[in-house]
């Protein structure tokens, strides 16, 4: 047993956590979630949804304030518990932090920051300098990391940046009984798709394909567990070779399976969004067509895109056998036309997307699992417990 392994942890987690795998459950049929992997890897104790049901007063809170605020609240009545509270957003971290700020000695604190520089959540790091109160802040873009460090003036080592990961596991070829990657699953035409609603550029998407009406259909599931955004451009009537339903996890697979490739429209926005549905179709050998944008340049490489593959390049120095190659391909955010051009070379050269996607699912597979997440996160943990400092440090 570790060093780690012998500490009290709490960890705060934003989602119902009953809604994990049975064991008798393979990986084949049911995709493993982070907060699971993340709870293997550091044993400790959850709180999370389901938790605030079982007290009125966090039932309550939960009600009035939201279920960031109420989960903030019961780490923070039980804080004196534990060696260190791991936060998983900034919607239950931000205020914990702030009235960790208001206690002596309180433990050490690491959040999982998605996005730092929204005008109030930037404003609440700097004006009321919640950012001492975090032993670590960690973030899935590289973009995140340098504004936090210029623009909200973060000590250098207070904030890092780690990969998002996938369940490899679940997201693969092998599971399912469509056609091989690059052929219609149990369709009379060929089809790419995309998926989410996290500032989709959908209204781009629709326009790049009305060329293309002939030659590929389009399959767009939205469904989104985190998202409130609806609409997207996809309210009105769609072209005929458009189709949008919502998808099981399972039918999401097959639907990645039968895809020529994946298709990732965004708006431009400084984080990772998009990230999800990028490494589940890079796990599923597919190549990946992405709008370029600030916050989503770390994880797809592309040679024609500068700067892209930060991540790759970075985490990739572990796997010497061979360097990884081109996964996808890059686009301007909001160019019809460049979209329009990069659909049409790869479903004019599909053995270029096949070599694409083959490298897509060699990258994640060694870089980007939801196993690797969780490691990377316990050695944060490790790295604060050993350092022996609190918030303030």
């Amino acid at each position: 047993m570790s060093d780690l392994d012998r500490k009290r942890i709490l960890l705060i987690i934003n989602a119902d956590t009953s809604n994990r795998p049975l064991a008798e459950q393979t990986r084949r049929e049911a995709r493993l979630p982070d907060y699971v992997a993340l709870n293997r890897a550091i044993p400790g104790d959850l709180v999370d949804w389901r938790v605030l049901q079982q007290r009125l007063w966090t039932r309550l809170l939960a009600k009035w304030a939201g279920r960031g605020v109420a989960l903030a609240m019961l780490a923070f009545v039980r804080r004196r518990q534990y060696d260190l509270i791991y936060s998983d957003s900034e919607n239950n971290g931000l205020v914990l932090a702030f009235l960790l700020g208001l206690t002596r000695r309180p433990p050490p604190l690491v959040m999982l920051g998605h996005r730092l520089t929204p005008p109030r959540k930037a404003w609440l790091l700097q004006k009321l300098s919640l950012h001492r109160r975090f032993a670590r802040i960690l973030v899935h873009s590289s973009a995140q990391q340098r504004a936090a460090l210029e623009k909200l003036h973060f000590p250098p080592g207070k904030v890092q940046s780690i990969p998002y990961g996938v369940d490899t596991e679940f997201w693969q070829t092998q599971n399912v009984s469509s056609p091989p990657p690059g052929a219609p699953a149990g369709a009379e035409r060929p089809y790419i798709c995309t998926a989410g609603l996290e500032f989709r550029d959908y209204p781009t998407l629709l326009e790049a394909m009305e060329s293309l009406e002939r030659t590929v259909d389009l399959r767009i599931t939205t469904a989104s567990r985190w998202s409130k955004r609806r609409g997207n451009g996809l309210d009105g009537d769609l072209p005929p070779n458009v189709n949008l339903r919502s998808y099981s996890y399972a039918e999401l697979r097959e639907l990645y399976a039968g895809s020529l490739f994946v298709v990732v429209p965004l708006y431009s926005v400084d984080f990772q969004a998009g990230i999800t549905l990028i490494l589940e179709a890079m796990a599923m050998g597919k190549a990946v067509v992405v709008s370029s944008i600030p916050g989503q340049l770390d994880t797809v490489l592309d040679p024609n895109q500068p700067g892209s593959g930060s991540f790759v390049q970075q985490f990739g120095t572990a796997h010497p056998a061979r360097p990884f190659g081109p996964t996808g391909r890059y686009v301007p955010a909001g160019d019809t036309a460049a979209l329009r051009a990069a659909l049409r070379h790869l479903l004019d050269h599909p053995e270029e997307a096949l070599a694409l996607g083959r490298e897509g699912r060699r990258t994640v597979e060694a870089l980007f699992t939801v196993e690797g997440l969780a490691d990377r996160i316990r050695a944060v943990v490790a790295e604060v417990l050993a350092e022996g400092k609190g918030q303030d440090a």
